[in-house]
């Protein structure tokens, strides 16, 4: 196997000995480990100058160069320069025509750069992919709406909600529709929308409040999967903070310091979701630099029609995070498991890095085309962000099917009854951007 072989074969696992074995051998790599170093020290050291060239020269090398493309338009993102950004991408389109996510990477390179009509024209032109039209609706809709553009906003809004149930179909795409509808004076449509929304997202507060307020009607309310947690009971308040979006340009601390300014106390538990968390180190990766082995494909027609891992591009990243002996032995007790009535096996076996793989349904634009892995080192995070903070962190997967579990953690921290605050998932499952949750025991 040779030394890129071998270094992508870690670069999830173990991103710094992968780095390492690729610094080892550099006068020896062709274009794509050059390429793949290049996006290990722009995640690892956040060294933008040191990527900039191994990227420059993995591209005048040749080969597969995508890494490459992602670490110099990063880059050039970082600088504010997005007109450079977007040549790099739109060249790297024209080189692998066969692969639809370069059309979002440019259309939000462009929308950044202030070149929203150029934007919406690239989405126009790729709205009916069927990869890519619900990405793509999110973006016409949303850009429309916040423009002012209410009739534009309408017809996106609409065909994005026909799609529905989809994992990009939130309960607040309900109710931006039935708002657009009554702007549009059809109060029988926004009516109609309400209920619909209502038939999947049963709980959903906004979604009840709304035909309340503008019909007069309570929806009947199925049971939650996971109990709703009192506050009294548990003796904690849980404080849900709306944050900027953390990438990997702006890092985690930044945005929590900012979110949080003057509201944190010494014994104060901070959960951060992990998604979010991975964002941050920058284990997340555009699907445009996935390639499915064999393996993967084959795998992923086994799995379902929902979840992560239902994807070939799904299990591709599970084999890059657990390897493929563990991703095969989980195959077979997830088989096994099946034939006894008996689910999770899967997980139990390839571990708990495939178990927080998560795809498109958990990011928001602009990381709705990435999967995201789990976070890296979860308990040293946990102890970098708790003395920077000055009070107790913790890392957090959470949802409202199955509830919560605690993947890191600082010193003092007791787990269990975190999981125990947090079952309900306050934070939320879908656009709220409110990645952390303050927990002040009361």
């Amino acid at each position: 196997m040779s030394t890129t072989s071998r270094a992508y074969d870690i670069w999830l696992r173990k991103p710094e000995e992968a780095q390492q074995l690729l610094e080892s051998k550099r006068s020896d790599l062709d274009g794509d480990g050059l390429s793949l170093l290049s996006w290990l020290v722009l995640t690892n050291e956040r060294d933008d100058r040191k990527a900039e060239q191994l990227a420059n020269t993995a591209v005048a090398a040749g080969g597969d160069t995508r890494f490459a493309t992602a670490a110099l338009s990063e880059v050039h993102k970082w600088r504010g320069d997005y007109n450079r950004a977007a040549e790099i991408v739109r060249a790297a389109r024209e080189k692998y025509p066969t692969i639809p996510w370069y059309a979002l990477t440019l259309a939000d390179i462009l929308k950044d750069g202030n070149r929203i009509d150029e934007s919406e024209a690239l989405l126009e032109s790729v709205v009916n992919d069927p990869q890519l039209r619900r990405h793509a609706l999110k973006r016409l809709s949303k850009w429309a709406v916040d423009r002012g553009d209410n009739v534009r906003g309408l017809k996106y809004q609409t065909e994005l909600i026909a799609l529905a149930p989809d994992y990009l179909v939130y309960a607040s795409d309900y109710t931006l529709l039935a708002h657009l509808r009554l702007e549009a004076g059809d109060p029988a449509g926004a009516r109609d929308v309400l209920h619909r929304g209502a038939s999947i997202y049963s709980g959903n507060a906004q979604i009840r409040e709304m035909l309340h307020r503008q019909f007069g009607e309570t929806p009947p309310a199925k049971p939650p999967t996971v109990a709703p947690v009192d506050e009294r009971t548990v003796g904690a308040r849980r404080i849900p903070i709306k944050t900027k979006m953390i990438t990997l340009r702006s890092g985690i601390l930044p945005i929590i310091q900012e979110a949080t300014n003057g509201q944190l106390r010494p014994d104060d538990i901070l959960a951060l979701s992990e998604s979010p968390a991975s964002a941050g180190q920058g284990r997340m990766i555009p699907l445009e630099m996935i390639t499915p082995e064999g393996m993967a494909k084959q795998l992923s027609k086994f799995v379902g029609k929902i979840g992560p891992l239902h994807s070939p591009a799904g299990m591709q990243g599970a084999i890059l995070e657990a390897g493929r002996t563990k991703v095969l032995l989980g195959a077979a007790a997830g088989a096994a498991g099946k034939l006894v009535g008996k689910r999770g096996w899967f997980y139990r076996v390839a571990g708990p890095g495939a178990a927080m793989i998560d795809d498109v349904a958990a990011a928001l634009p602009p990381h709705d085309h990435h999967l995201l892995f789990g976070p890296g080192r979860p308990d040293k995070l946990s102890e970098d962000l708790s003395a920077a903070l000055g009070c107790h962190v913790c890392v957090v997967d959470a949802n409202n099917l199955t509830g919560a579990w605690v993947v890191g953690a600082s010193a003092g921290v007791d787990r269990k009854w975190v999981e125990k605050v947090l079952s309900d998932n306050p934070a939320g499952n879908e656009d709220e951007q409110t990645p952390i949750v303050l927990i002040r025991k009361i």
